[in-house]
């Protein structure tokens, strides 16, 4: 009877040790066992259309979406590379016609003085304030008592002409290099032309000059314009 007890408690046990065995053996799986399901879970997952369908719509979107900014990129550079259009500005000079009653001469005339009926080069200077004349031997005399000036004109035969007129001022001239110069100044007669001034002049020795005559713009304002590209344009008028 112990015997029997014996081997019914060892067989139980050996039992027990083996089902405990199994169970430790079903839970605990080598890496070869994890790798082969990991490949079958993908296998499992590409196998389904679902799966793949939401796959290709995410390489779709990825796709479009780096095409976008390649694009917008290209757009970028093209802007920054291309050059700016210059613009460019005509602009056209119209001439308008004025009327004008002013006589156009030119740098050189012919002036006539009417007292003398004498007629001399002139060169026209629109710097000069006022006109001067070629005088030689000139002195200051005393008339009624009055101061006047006495001097010699020459004609166009180089023939010296005396003349006497009372002062109307005496003008300080300073020029560079030079002491300071006075100039007897007398009222005369000039036409240029059809035009006719009794104006200022002032009294100076000219010999040196190749125009016995300036013409200044105290003759000018007002009345005259100059053309510098002209010469001798037109013959005074002899009253």
């Amino acid at each position: 009877m112990k015997k029997f007890l014996f081997n019914v408690i060892c067989y139980s046990s050996l039992i027990f040790f083996i089902q405990g065995c199994t169970a430790t053996n079903n839970q605990i799986k080598t890496p070869q066992e994890n790798k082969k399901t990991k490949i079958e879970k993908k296998e499992e997952k590409a196998q389904n259309p679902q799966n793949l369908q939401k796959d290709s719509q995410k390489e779709e979107k990825q796709i479009t979406s780096k095409k976008e900014t390649e694009k917008s990129e290209k757009i970028k550079k093209t802007k920054e590379e291309k050059p700016k259009e210059k613009v460019k500005i005509i602009i056209k000079k119209v001439e308008i016609p004025v009327k004008s009653n002013k006589i156009i001469i030119g740098q050189k005339e012919l002036v006539y003085i009417p007292s003398e009926d004498i007629t001399l080069k002139a060169r026209i200077d629109t710097g000069a304030t006022t006109t001067s004349i070629n005088a030689l031997n000139i002195k200051e005399v005393e008339r009624d008592g009055k101061k006047w000036v006495k001097f010699d004109l020459k004609d166009e035969k180089e023939k010296l002409i005396t003349k006497s007129l009372p002062i109307s001022r005496i003008v300080k001239i300073k020029r560079h290099g030079t002491d300071v110069q006075e100039r007897y100044v007398v009222k005369m007669k000039l036409t240029i032309g059809n035009l006719t001034q009794f104006i200022d002049v002032s009294l100076t020795d000219r010999t040196k000059f190749k125009y016995p005559v300036l013409i200044g713009r105290n003759f000018l304002n007002g009345l005259v314009l100059v053309d510098v590209s002209k010469e001798y344009t037109i013959n005074p008028k002899k009253n």
